[in-house]
């Protein structure tokens, strides 16, 4: 349920969103309003209360993303909500599995997106390395129970969702294996 709370802290402490992704958030946005809405319409609290808070969460990453980077309102909150909308109307109107197959699209998007700024980013040191690998284990949890319960709709969501967050967490300790040392260079007349 608190799977998104390291990143939350890491912003708050790093002062800075350096390598984290505005897309990915906004998609975590929508994933979250629409698997509240599955959790409620299958009747399982345990799929709603984490949603709920991964939701919340991920409104708090893009507030600070949109104060940091200081993008106008439209291009950041559009995305996640039309994103949960939709993911709404599959639930309620598509044979079962398909929301599954839906809620694989934002999330690996997004997922995606995340790769693609640890590929390409000159500094990550606004991304949670906590957060890439809470976000591998609650796949595996997810995809547990998905399995003991039944739930196609998990199954397919977490088993893909889980293999983008592998390849994440791979990729984000390179870049912090490679990472080069920060130095503090200190002025020869400073008094130490």
């Amino acid at each position: 349920m608190f799977g998104s709370l390291p990143q939350v802290v890491r912003l708050l402490r790093a002062g800075t969103s350096s390598g984290v992704s505005l897309l990915m958030w906004q998609l975590l946005l929508g994933a979250g309003i629409g698997w509240t809405a599955h959790g409620i319409n299958v009747g399982h609290p345990n799929i709603i209360v984490p949603n709920v808070m991964g939701a919340v969460f991920a409104a708090c990453v893009l507030v600070m993303l949109q104060r940091d980077r200081r993008l106008p309102t439209v291009k950041v909150w559009p995305w996640g909500l039309v994103v949960g909308v939709i993911m709404i109307g599959v639930e309620l109107v598509a044979p079962p599995g398909w929301f599954g197959v839906l809620a694989v699209i934002p999330a690996a998007v997004g997922m995606v997106g995340q790769t693609r700024d640890l590929i390409r980013a000159p500094d990550i040191t606004g991304l949670s390395g906590g957060y890439i690998i809470i976000a591998v284990v609650i796949q595996v949890m997810w995809l547990s129970w998905g399995a003991a319960v039944g739930d196609l709709s998990t199954q397919i969501c977490s088993t893909a969702i889980g293999l983008i967050g592998v390849v994440n967490l791979a990729l984000w300790l390179t870049r912090i294996k490679n990472a080069e040392p920060v130095v503090a260079v200190v002025p020869e007349d400073a008094v130490v």
